[in-house]
């Protein structure tokens, strides 16, 4: 396992922001980070890459690349929800995905994490499972050598647990599940019920958080975080643990930085860049320290 950011952490909401968030992430000794992708909300906007052809791409690529970043993850949300059973809906998540996916050629970013959707009027639900379900099998067979995962968020159509092993278990291996235990903390659900889902983790966010409050100032919360590490090591998972804060919640980062020192004193890994960029691998195969940290 190793150690990751998300761009999320420093709050910039705008592209031109981008390379300065990650000068920041790297002067906090982090070596990777994940890239918000998210439709108007941060920290660029999918249709954007579809408009620009890929030239964005290839310099935020060399961005990374000079400040010695690697990138775990793209965090993606569509401009149409990914379990809309309409067809032209996910024709635009499709081509947007594309554009997305070429981004994670350039960046040699190992998985895309997508967002579910919500329940959708006019659709049962078992209407929106079969379509979410059918719709990350086909992206998934047009991303070899890049992990899928469907993040389990708090307020979408997969906030029950239960719902989410069910989707695990549809489209494992092909896809799996982006894991982030506040949206499970904040409900009041415990770790010992959420953790099966483990065994379909291609990615993970952490913070802490606590009942009603899906941040919460790190050890202020109830996120079992040596636990959530022990369970990660059991189960074989060895991709990014991305710390996301997000909003301007951490404004002086000192949350940010004391989980960084907490997981890397719980042996998470600083990631250094893959061997073999091609073969997709996580960037944990060859781990160094960082001083200062």
């Amino acid at each position: 396992m190793y150690l990751s950011c998300s761009t999320l952490v420093c709050d910039r909401e705008t592209v031109s922001a981008l390379p300065e968030t990650l000068k920041k992430i790297r002067e906090l000794g982090f070596r990777s980070f994940d890239l918000a992708a998210i439709e108007g909300w941060r920290n660029v906007n999918p249709s954007f890459l579809v408009r620009d052809g890929g030239k964005w791409a290839g310099e935020f690529s060399m961005q990374a690349a000079t400040l010695g970043l690697t990138t775990s993850s793209i965090n993606c949300g569509f401009s149409a929800p990914l379990n809309n059973p309409d067809p032209a809906a996910f024709k635009l998540c499709r081509r947007e995905f594309l554009a997305v996916l070429d981004l994670a050629k350039a960046l040699r970013c190992p998985n895309l994490t997508v967002q579910p959707g919500n329940l959708l009027s006019g659709h049962t639900p078992a209407a929106l499972f079969d379509a979410l379900r059918d719709h990350l099998l086909e992206l998934s067979a047009l991303a070899p050598g890049v992990t899928i995962g469907v993040e389990a968020h708090q307020g979408s159509f997969l906030e029950n647990p239960a719902d989410a092993m069910r989707l695990a278990r549809a489209v494992w291996p092909h896809a799996g599940i982006t894991y982030d235990p506040s949206h499970f903390v904040m409900q009041g659900i415990p770790f010992a019920v959420t953790k099966p889902l483990l065994d379909f983790a291609v990615h993970v966010h952490v913070r802490d958080a606590a009942l009603g409050q899906m941040q919460a100032a790190m050890g202020k919360g109830d996120v079992d975080i040596a636990g959530l590490v022990s369970a990660l090591k059991i189960c074989g998972y060895r991709g990014a643990v991305s710390i996301e804060y997000f909003s301007g919640f951490d404004m002086d980062l000192q949350s940010t930085c004391a989980l960084r020192d907490l997981l890397l004193g719980l042996g998470i890994e600083i990631a250094s860049p893959p061997a073999d960029p091609a073969a997709g691998l996580t960037g944990n195969d060859a781990a160094e320290e960082i001083e200062g940290l």
